[in-house]
């Protein structure tokens, strides 16, 4: 088994199945060093009508994008011919704050190298192992790979992009993997492979990527709010790590869409921007309705293209229509099979060649502005606080915003038991790295009519300013990497009348959310319970996907969910993603016997803990003996209930049998697993 795959499997054990409070297997180093700089527009914005589509399509667009529940749109960028004809964003995000654009960044790494195509100082059919001489394969199939393979996915390397959070030498990790198929003959989707072309551009250009692109790309198109992340190499990841606004992507959809050329200036050549957007690869089913180009999607029928990055980052180019749109998101989705596009592609991809005399949309132009100006606010998670109205308030005789007084409730202190949760959001943490956390303490703190939300995380602390008409900003380090953080508040009463209150905490860098839920009870004690957005479901279709490529990976979960309990894995992952905490209030008469009935919960859950990483070094054994050409099946069945008995004796040993049978140790190898 490849030693990155081990590793892989170590950190899921450590983050969803042990809760180690550190579960990182390689060194944590920070990589998102800014935020996001003040960008202003640059299209000019028209009324749709003056290029002929109704602003009745546009509002049912819109409308439906709403409706959509699996669609979490955080903004979006409408251009025809060149003019924006509509525009807008979730509440707390803009077109032109950058967000985090995971994979579209493989489009921009693949104009860099139509760049070096162009400069005819690279060609689409060298092979790897002349442009790296010095680097070492073991796979003989490897000496065939091409930039070609890389471009269009089909190198058939297996170390992944799973990898890039268990292993530190990723190029030396990439060429010394094995294959799963001869290059060219299949399509597998791997953010290695870009990466690689990342080293490629730096090699043969002799300076970074992000200054290569910088020059010849981006200050063409006046894009000067732009972020790429670097591997643990010193070079940019290449497939993922870019940041940029909404708009900023539109110049690049629309310097393709008109063959390569942007104001007139020539960026790419036309026979570039041909081949990238044709299909090169064929990809299955279940990736979406797009092949696969020189690193973006072809539509399989027609001649649209996209750029995509998983949880619903996208810029989709319709030349029929003279079309882009740029969108943001925080989905529950991979690829680009996503019910967000299928709605922009209904609306717009149409025949739009008399949409003014026949469109059947209703809605005027203001009705349009007003969907704009409105958007997603009937999705808001927490409901901000109506200021109070009247001539009284309007005359500067009141606080129009004043402190909402169900909140001196949670004033205060409240502890928790160490713990392996965070404030930030699991997704982050893990394609950062960043996992070292345990919610330790937090504080509501009022000054006046401002709330302030304060957390302490592994002996660092955290203070956050709270909305409750709207979002308040506040830019932390969160160990060394920097954010924008919105917060924003309120109070309601459940069906038990009840107060519960509600803390969203939004990233508007970032596709990610985390909302929190709080309840204080009459003995001092708070129940705070944590969800994010996307959610357990983006980790659910990632593990399938992984599995899928992966036979050995999948080997592992299979047996390991035999032995530990059917589902468990999945079980684990949506507790990951939505923890509950109890702490006590500082002070309380009931502090400590609050603070030790979760620590008994917390022993309990360290005993199941130490019992999952046994079964999991054993299952790393059995399938070491697969690879030597042992039956693994039979050797598990022969073996594996000797060794749960020798766990049952020495736990017996170190804690004699209670009187109540209830609470008697398992005395078998099955209760064993099934109390796990």
């Amino acid at each position: 088994m490849d030693k990155w795959i081990k590793r892989v499997i170590s950190l899921g054990t450590g983050l969803f199945l042990t809760g180690k409070v550190n579960p990182s297997v390689i060194p944590y180093y920070p990589q998102k060093t800014v935020i996001s700089g003040s960008e202003e527009p640059y299209f000019h914005r028209v009324h749709p009508e003056r290029v002929g589509v109704s602003s009745g399509r546009l509002l049912s667009m819109i409308k439906a994008l709403e409706r959509e529940k699996r669609a979490n749109v955080h903004s979006l960028l409408v251009i025809k011919d060149g003019m924006v004809i509509t525009e807008c964003a979730h509440p707390g995000y803009s077109v032109n704050t950058w967000h985090l654009s995971y994979s579209m960044s493989k489009t921009l790494t693949g104009m860099a190298v139509g760049l070096l195509v162009d400069d005819g100082i690279l060609s689409v059919d060298e092979r790897l192992i002349d442009i790296f001489p010095d680097m070492h394969y073991k796979d003989p199939r490897f000496s065939k790979i091409t930039v070609y393979h890389l471009l269009t996915m089909t190198a058939g390397v297996r170390f992944s992009e799973a990898g890039s959070v268990s292993e530190s030498h990723w190029s030396e990790a990439f060429f010394e993997a094995s294959l799963s198929y001869v290059p060219g003959t299949s399509f597998n989707y791997n953010s290695m492979n870009t990466y690689i072309l990342a080293r490629i551009v730096a090699l043969r250009t002799g300076t970074s990527l992000t200054d290569f692109v910088r020059t010849r790309i981006l200050e063409p198109l006046h894009i000067e709010n732009f972020f790429w992340e670097v591997g643990p190499e010193g070079v940019e990841k290449g497939g993922w790590g870019v940041y940029m606004s909404a708009e900023s992507w539109a110049k690049l959809g629309v310097m393709m869409l008109d063959g390569g050329v942007f104001e007139g200036k020539r960026i790419l050549s036309e026979e570039w921007v041909k081949e990238a957007s044709r299909a090169h690869a064929t990809t299955p089913d279940s990736a979406g309705p797009y092949n696969y180009g020189y690193q973006l999607w072809s539509a399989r029928f027609g001649d649209n293209y996209l750029f995509n990055g998983m949880l619903g980052q996208n810029v989709w180019i319709c030349p029929k229509n003279n079309i882009i749109v740029s969108l943001n998101s925080g989905n529950n989705e991979l690829f680009q099979n996503s019910p967000a596009m299928e709605i922009v592609e209904k609306y717009l991809a149409a025949d739009l060649s008399d949409d003014l005399h026949a469109s059947c949309h209703a809605g005027s132009y203001s009705d349009l502005k007003d969907a704009e100006e409105r958007f997603f606010i009937s999705r808001h998670w927490v409901r901000p606080y109506e200021p109070r109205g009247g001539w009284r308030y309007a005359l500067g005789f009141g606080n129009k915003t004043p402190y909402p007084e169900e909140w001196d409730e949670l004033i205060g202190k409240f502890q928790f038991i160490r713990n392996n949760q965070s404030m930030f959001p699991l997704i982050m943490r893990v394609m950062q790295n960043n996992l070292k956390n345990s919610i330790d303490g937090i504080e509501f703190e009022k000054e006046g009519d401002d709330v302030y939300f304060i957390f302490n995380e592994c002996g660092e602390s955290y203070r956050l300013e709270v909305g409750f008409y709207d979002f308040k900003t506040t830019v932390i380090d969160y160990h060394g990497e920097k954010y924008i953080v919105k917060v924003i508040a309120e109070a309601m009463e459940n069906e038990d009348r009840d107060m519960v209150y509600k803390l969203e905490l939004l990233f508007p860098e970032l596709p990610n959310t985390r909302m929190i839920k709080f309840s204080y009870r009459e003995d001092g004690s708070l129940l705070m319970r944590m969800s994010e957005m996307p959610n357990h479901k983006i980790a659910d279709v990632y593990l399938d996907d992984m599995t899928l490529t992966n036979p050995a990976l999948s080997f592992i979960l299979g047996l390991f969910e035999k032995r530990v309990g059917e589902n468990i894995v999945t079980k684990k992952l949506r507790e990951a993603f939505a923890p509950e905490l109890v702490g006590a209030r500082v002070g309380c008469e009931n502090y400590t016997e609050i603070m030790d009935k979760e620590r008994e919960v917390n022993k309990a859950n360290t005993k199941n803990a130490k019992l999952i990483d046994a079964v999991v070094k054993k299952l790393f054994h059995d399938a070491e003996a697969e690879e030597r050409g042992v039956e693994v099946e039979d050797h598990a069945k022969s073996s594996f209930k000797a060794f749960i008995d020798d766990v049952v004796e020495r736990i017996r040993a170190k804690f004699p049998k209670k009187e109540k049978k209830s609470e008697a140790l398992p005395e078998s190898a099955e209760s064993v697993q099934s109390e796990v």
